[in-house]
């Protein structure tokens, strides 16, 4: 069999009329099919391209591409360079030769593969049923069987075939002929892509017809990223990259918009771009709407998320600051956990809060001198009736702090009974003085147990002393039950308890206590490992390594796989705190699902976490195109043109 290839000719017109036209006369290009087209028989000057042959003059009248497959050079220019000879005509030959092809079509039975959804082999019939990140994959491409009551017509893939070949059959030039071979290939790229759910890559296949309308009078539409005819395919599919489940309510309703654009996009004559860019206008507006009504809860989330994260910034230079003071001295350790941990957090909730600029806001400043001389001994026991005095407004201010920033009151109850503790031998000598006893500075003998060294009453250590900054941002309950915390959980809390070895996110007391110890591990959990482990999809668990990685290619706009509460989920990160300890993804309707770093990786390694590759579907489709487009090309090809 000859290999593909094409040569220049002149015809007799062209001969004539050499010495009176220049270098812009007329042409044509006689471009056959994978057999060959009639005409155009080899015989007269040639020349490799569409260049000048032999050194002539004046240009060619057609190119005849004797067993040409639309896969060699004048592919790849079009392709690649813009298509320099798009605007050659079309001899003869070309229109007998697609005039057979479609009269073929016409009279052959309408025969293909059946429905996808007839075609599932036996083992598949509980495909609905499956987890939808671990469905096998169903084949599409151009030549597949499509849902006649969702595509009319144009699901069965001859109808589709025929306004190809009738499309063929009306193009006047080279650039429309490839062009529609462009598209064909484009669509059928797409089709395949695994990335996308089966009725998207079957949406491609059934917009096909008006994608081709659109060629022929643009043929090089799709090299243009902004063009209407392309945005529309890339829009719908990066949409649909917010699902998971072809089968969940959710996408159902974003599939029936789409539908009905792409049917009336079939029903149109395209005489331009309009037409797509409606269409497209339209569904970004519904979009849109469906956009706003999420993203206020996103929103007020994720104001939150960043308010915490500044504020757990200036808490941490603010508990560095307190650690420089001259007073800490023989201060227990239980008072220097407080101060530079929940006090820095309130005294920097309280700077970020203020409006008015103050050197102090609330006074939380002025309560630290207050707090850390209550709590020295040899010195309190020497006025006591300034401990008395101090306390009431001590403890008001300091729970006033701890309101303010949210806290959990069952939170601070181990420093308030330590701070009474402290507290209590002034107390005690109060009940066994009289007040003008106690205003003299008299020191009463107390019991000796109550001068021993309990625990509370140590001195901090040097570790104790050094402020450090927070692994993560504090919130409060009501901040974490917003954020998504509990949300994270496989099903519910404890199916992913935290491993011994782990420090997960440092949950209000209230929240521990009421999780399972870290040792119980819901059955369900282990179930679905297993599964996934057995499953023709599964895969092994990764290692920390790989998790670390995987964890530090997400980005915010990154889609992701996510096993929450008994479902996989198709979520969003939108937000990673700056130091990367915190993420927050957001899935459908707007819930979020946030977590630590840890809890994340974790997720990661047990393959409850995934992340999907949503980079430009029509780019990667178009590489494709071009990639077999280069690699189709035979040494054949390459060869040096014949010459008649």
């Amino acid at each position: 069999m000859q290999g593909a290839s094409y040569r220049v000719l002149q015809t007799p017109a062209s001969a004539g009329r050499r010495r009176g036209q220049g270098g812009n006369g007329s042409s044509a290009a006689a471009l056959g099919s994978g057999h060959g087209g009639e005409g155009g028989d080899g015989h007269g000057t040639g020349a490799t391209g569409f260049g000048e042959a032999g050194g002539a003059q004046a240009p060619p009248q057609y190119a005849d591409l004797s067993n040409y497959e639309i896969r060699d050079e004048l592919f790849q220019e079009f392709l690649f360079g813009g298509g320099g000879n798009a605007h050659h005509g079309l001899a003869p030959s070309y229109y007998q030769t697609v005039e057979k092809e479609l009269t073929a079509l016409k009279e052959a039975p309408d025969s293909g593969s059946a429905p996808l959804a007839e075609s599932r082999p036996g083992y598949l019939s509980h495909y609905e049923d499956m987890p939808a990140v671990d469905r096998p994959q169903r084949f599409v491409d151009e030549r597949s069987h499509l849902d006649a009551e969702v595509w009319g017509s144009y699901a069965r893939p001859r109808e589709r075939a025929i306004i190809r070949t009738q499309l063929k059959k009306e193009a006047q030039q080279v650039g429309q002929v490839l062009g529609l071979e462009v598209v064909r290939k484009l669509v059928n790229q797409v089709a395949q892509d695994p990335r996308l759910l089966v009725p998207v890559r079957e949406a491609i296949v059934a917009l096909e017809p008006s994608l081709l309308r659109l060629a022929m009078v643009d043929p090089r539409f799709f090299s243009d990223e902004g063009h209407s005819g392309r945005r529309v395919m890339e829009r719908v599919a990066q949409r649909s990259f917010k699902y998971n489940d072809e089968f969940s309510p959710e996408f159902l309703a974003f599939f029936e918009p789409v539908t009905r654009a792409f049917n009336e996009l079939n029903s149109l004559t395209i005489e331009d771009a309009q037409p797509f860019g409606m269409a497209l206008a339209g569904l970004e507006y519904g979009w849109d709407e469906q956009d706003q009504q999420e993203s206020e809860n996103r929103n007020n989330v994720l104001q939150s998320l960043r308010f915490a994260e500044e504020r757990q910034t200036q808490a941490d230079q603010i508990a560095f600051e307190l650690s420089t003071r001259s007073d800490l001295d023989q201060v227990p350790g239980l008072i220097l956990d407080f101060l530079f941990g929940p006090w820095a957090l309130a005294m920097a909730h309280a700077k970020l809060a203020d409006t008015r600029n103050q050197v102090d806001p609330l006074g939380f400043g002025s309560v630290v001198p207050d707090l850390l001389w209550s709590v020295k001994r040899e010195v309190t026991l020497k006025r006591p009736a300034k401990l008395i005095e101090m306390i009431p407004g001590l403890l008001a201010k300091l729970h006033e702090g701890l309101e303010l920033l949210g806290q959990d009151p069952r939170e601070s109850e181990p420093f308030f009974e330590g701070l009474m503790k402290l507290h209590r031998p002034v107390l005690k000598l109060r009940r066994l003085k009289s007040r003008r006893d106690a205003q003299e500075s008299g020191v009463a003998p107390l019991e000796a147990e109550e001068l021993s060294g309990a625990p509370e009453a140590l001195p901090a250590t040097p570790e104790q002393r050094r402020a450090k900054a927070a692994a993560h941002p504090w919130l409060a309950r009501d901040e974490l039950d917003a954020a998504g915390f509990e949300d994270t959980l496989p099903t519910a809390p404890g199916d992913l308890a935290p491993l011994e070895e782990e420090q997960e996110y440092e949950k209000p007391a209230a929240m521990q206590a009421a999780e399972p110890a870290a040792e119980e591990i819901d059955s369900s959990h282990a179930e679905l490992i297993a599964e996934q482990e057995s499953s023709a999809n599964g895969a092994p668990a990764l290692d920390q390594e790989d998790a670390e990685r995987v964890l530090l290619g997400l980005r915010s706009g990154h889609w992701v796989d996510l096993y929450s509460r008994r479902r996989w989920l198709r979520a969003q990160l939108i937000w990673a705190s700056t130091r990367g300890t915190l993420f927050m993804f957001v899935s459908h309707g707007g819930q979020p699902h946030s977590m630590t770093k840890r809890s994340c990786e974790r997720l990661i390694r047990e393959r409850l976490l995934r992340p999907v590759d949503s980079h430009g579907v029509i780019a990667q489709a178009l590489d494709a195109v071009a990639s077999e487009a280069a690699s189709q090309t035979t040494p054949a090809n390459q060869s040096e043109p014949e010459t008649a």
